[in-house]
């Protein structure tokens, strides 16, 4: 076939000219969508934490609460960091963003992890039977039937058809009486008439002589456990826990302010913890001052279940390295796999890890530190796969790893189940950055 020339005639300049211009319309038609889409996830956003924070104030006026602090993150940023009301009343000095609150039970997830990486370090195995390592829990009793007799409880047990294993401390699995749940509150109380009179090995040889309240691995009781599992983590690694707590954990992520107890000097930013005190009154708990028990009383209990004091922003230093598969500024504070375990459910499917009996919904689960949403519903907008926790001084917080986004609210008041902004608190947040 013979070779031919084709000729193909330019484009006009004009062509050119009005083919650029069409691009760049369409380009700055789309940018300008995509920008005012963002103006207006921007304006909703403000609207629900504005909304949020009014019914912050209602809850000050109240007197439910004395102030609070809150933080928002969301994909690597901190949305919103900001303080209301006052942390100690009588001296009007004011909440700060800064300032230490209490974590109560919002120390668990911390403990939990400290157990972990004995395991990550093949010290330990989760399925490892805990008379392993602390020999007063061998052969452990379980109540069968209680009654009273002339206002004294009567107690029938028998021997427990299983041990209790490591696993059963972080999902409240043990079956340990507790003043938080099951029947058996009162011999809990009994037993620790001043539980922050003695260290964790006291503690752990005083539970192992009550009975427990089912046998292990058959029901779910939030309790006392991660303090034995923090004198677990005292026996395997040959340390104090409050020591390992800071080496592995606290000083590898620079969370400077987060301590078992206080210095005189932390006075400053200390909150007061209150107790609500008749209609629209608190009454001082615990003071923000020099008195505090945390500075001035005897620092011997080292819980793991309840013993941290934090800022926002140290306590979302810690959760920010959970979303982050134990990573933090490029260091791995613990192995992914680790991490994978705090945020998946082992609790077994036919039991609902959650303080109330819901009807058979078995809505939620508990990981190795959190709770966890097994399944969505109408009573939260949290999506499946958020972990949480809180504390019984009022501190609240919530880790939604696909979305990546994080809630922390901390305030100072027990019992606090007249304070309607925790109830609502995660609900406001996932409203604030939802696009839709």
């Amino acid at each position: 076939m013979p070779f031919m020339l084709v000729y193909k005639k330019p484009a006009s300049t004009f062509n050119l000219l009005f083919m650029k211009k069409l691009i760049y319309l369409l380009i700055g038609f789309a940018l300008s969508f995509g920008f005012a889409d963002a103006q207006q996830s921007k304006k909703t956003q403000n609207t629900n934490l504005s909304a949020f924070e009014a019914e912050i104030q209602k809850d000050i006026e109240g007197q439910k609460i004395a102030g609070a602090a809150y933080l928002l993150y969301h994909k690597g940023e901190i949305i919103r960091l900001k303080a209301f009301g006052d942390a100690d009343q009588a001296t009007k000095r004011p909440m700060q963003t800064n300032s230490l609150f209490r974590l109560a039970s919002m120390t668990k997830p911390i403990a939990s992890l400290a157990l972990l990486l004995l395991q990550e370090d093949g010290l330990i195995n989760m399925n490892d039977r805990l008379d392993t390592y602390l020999p007063a829990f061998a052969n452990p009793k379980v109540v069968v039937n209680q009654d009273t007799l002339l206002g004294t409880p009567i107690l029938q047990t028998e021997a427990a058809k299983h041990p209790i294993v490591l696993r059963h401390l972080l999902t409240h699995q043990a079956g340990f009486v507790s003043q938080w749940g099951g029947t058996l509150g009162g011999l809990y109380l009994g037993t620790y008439p001043d539980v922050n009179a003695h260290d964790l090995t006291h503690f752990s040889n005083q539970l192992a002589k009550l009975p427990l309240s089912h046998e292990p691995g058959e029901g779910w009781i939030y309790g006392p456990s991660i303090n034995v599992a923090s004198r677990v983590v005292e026996v395997v690694s040959g340390m104090p826990f409050q020591d390992f707590v800071q080496q592995r954990i606290l000083n590898p992520l620079g969370m400077t302010a987060t301590k078992f107890f206080l210095e005189e000097t932390d006075a400053a930013r200390l909150t007061t913890l209150y107790a609500p005190d008749g209609p629209g009154g608190l009454r001082v708990l615990d003071p923000g001052t020099v008195s505090s028990k945390l500075i001035a009383g005897p620092k011997v209990f080292y819980s793991g279940s309840g013993g941290l004091v934090s800022t926002l922003e140290d306590y979302l230093t810690f959760c920010v390295m959970i979303l982050n598969e134990g990573k933090h500024q490029g260091k791995q504070i613990a192995k992914p796999e680790t991490i994978a375990l705090m945020k998946t459910d082992q609790v077994p499917l036919n039991i609902n890890a959650h303080y109330f009996d819901e009807g058979g919904q078995l809505a939620e689960g508990f990981t190795f530190g959190y709770q966890v949403v097994r399944k969505e519903t109408s009573k939260t907008l949290k999506r499946k796969g958020t972990i949480s926790w809180s504390g019984a001084t009022g501190p609240i917080f919530f880790i939604d790893p696909k979305e990546e986004l994080i809630g922390i609210y901390q305030f100072q008041t027990q019992p606090h189940s007249q304070v309607g902004t925790r109830k609502s608190f995660a609900d406001w947040m996932i409203k604030a950055v939802q696009t839709k």
